[in-house]
């Protein structure tokens, strides 16, 4: 299975400036479908966060998952399947440009 790529700085700066979560949120969901999931949302002083998941590797994500669920064990391969996103209620958003870790 082909990775996706992550979303780069570059492609950050060319997004349209959101309104709000529901915005953003929809503009992500309708790009990438599927492979946008939530994961949480947490209150903050600057209000709501919501925390996504753009995955980029389906294959290591769904086995990281299973692997987490059943050993509560994080694996190197899981953490690189996925690139963060957050949004906030204002539709701010924080995408997280990582490198690929390594073991």
């Amino acid at each position: 299975m082909k990775e996706m790529h992550r979303i780069s700085p570059q492609e950050e700066a060319g997004l349209p400036l959101f309104k709000s979560h529901e915005g953003a949120r929809n503009y992500f969901e309708e790009k990438y479908g599927e492979k946008f999931v939530f994961e949480e949302s947490i209150d903050s002083d600057k209000g709501v966060c919501f925390y996504y998941r753009l995955i980029i590797n389906e294959e290591a994500y769904v086995k990281g998952i299973t692997e987490l669920n059943s050993t509560g064990y994080v694996g190197i391969e899981f953490m690189n399947s996925y690139q963060p996103v957050q949004i906030m209620e204002d539709g701010s958003l924080h995408i997280v440009y990582q490198e690929k870790r390594e073991r």
